[in-house]
Order: structure tokens, then sequence, then C-alpha cells
């Protein structure tokens, strides 16, 4: 199984830069608080400040080359909870907190080098600033992907040529009036 090691640097950038999380290098997990006060140029509303506890498991690397990540105090869930919305609308894969970061086909532009500590903190940061900004505002920041089949859905609208074989591998390549019956079919579904 894939995993990734801290490098001494990763080490030094997490300490200075997040000394709330902390590196457990014999069992290889990132565990804590990560912290954050953000201001994004193209948000109209103030600064928001966020505090989410995490785990980034650097054993478990999934198919799309990042570690893990779960929000471990349940926060997430109670802010779907207090929303009235499944915890899929905020980006959970599971009631366990395994974050949903990012689609996979979205992971090499992201990720053009592969996972950086430092890239994957600032994503880290971006996700839970996008949740903290619901909880507040009750509307979104910014458009986000649709989680699985709407999401492939949306890519495939988004840039055919670009996404088109990967949308086409999630649902099984199917004979092509096939496919575009089932995209007609999804479009209808999720309202897009």
């Amino acid at each position: 199984m894939l995993n990734y090691r801290l490098s001494t640097s990763d080490i030094e950038f997490l300490t200075k830069e997040y000394p709330k999380l902390i590196y457990d290098s014999e069992r290889n997990l990132i565990q804590g608080t990560i912290s954050f006060d953000v201001k994004y140029e193209f948000v109209e509303e103030p600064a928001i400040q966020g505090n989410y506890d995490i785990l980034i498991d650097l054993n478990s690397i999934m198919g799309l080359g990042l570690p893990k990540i779960y929000e471990t105090k349940g926060r997430i869930i109670e802010i779907a909870s207090k929303k009235g919305i499944s915890h899929h609308h905020l980006h959970l894969n599971n009631v366990n907190g395994e974050m949903c970061m990012i689609i996979p086909p979205k992971t090499k532009e992201r990720y053009p080098h592969g996972f950086q500590l430092k890239e994957f903190l600032e994503h880290t940061e971006e996700h839970l600033y996008w949740i903290s900004y619901f909880e507040k505002y009750n509307k979104k920041p910014w458009k986000e992907q649709g989680h699985g089949e709407k999401g492939y859905v949306e890519l495939y609208i988004e840039d055919k040529e670009k996404y088109g074989k990967d949308v086409k591998a999630y649902f099984g390549n199917k004979p092509r009036n096939e496919f575009r019956k089932l995209i007609r079919e999804l479009r209808k579904k999720y309202k897009i």
C-alpha cells in the first residue's frame, strides 16, 4: 500500500505554519487543529475564522494520490444536521468524517506534481472555509463541484474534450447512445 513519509522540510513547515497540527512519525499521521482566518478578494463578506480538528492519514493514499483526511470531532456532521441537509452536501464521504476534497479528474490540475503538504493544507483550509462560510451565511461563497455522479456530469458539461474520457469511464464506458441518454437523464435529475 502506498504511503507518504514527511521530509524534514515538511516537518519544519508544519511546525512553523501549523503549530496546532502534530506529526506522529511512528503512526505516520498528522493530527490536531487547523485554524484559519481567511478573506478571499472575490467574496464580499468579511474574513471567516475557523477551527477544525482533523486527521491526515499518510498511510492511506486514495486512488487520487492524496491521503485520506478526516474531520474528527463531528463539526461538519453537526452543521449538516442544523441545516437539515445530508453530510454529502458538505463534502463528507461518510459519517466517520472522511472529507471529499476533490473530484478525481481535477486532482492532476490542483496537484500537478503529486501530493505536496503545503498545497494539501492550503486546499484543506479552502475546503473548510467553504463549509464555515456556508454555516455562517447560509449560502455558498463559490460554486462547488458536485459530489459523485452529479460532479461527473458537471465535468462533462464544463469540458467534454477535457473530461469526457474520465466521465465515460466513471459511468462504465457505455456505448455512445446509451451514455448520451444517461447524461440527459442525470442532467434532468440534478437540474443542470
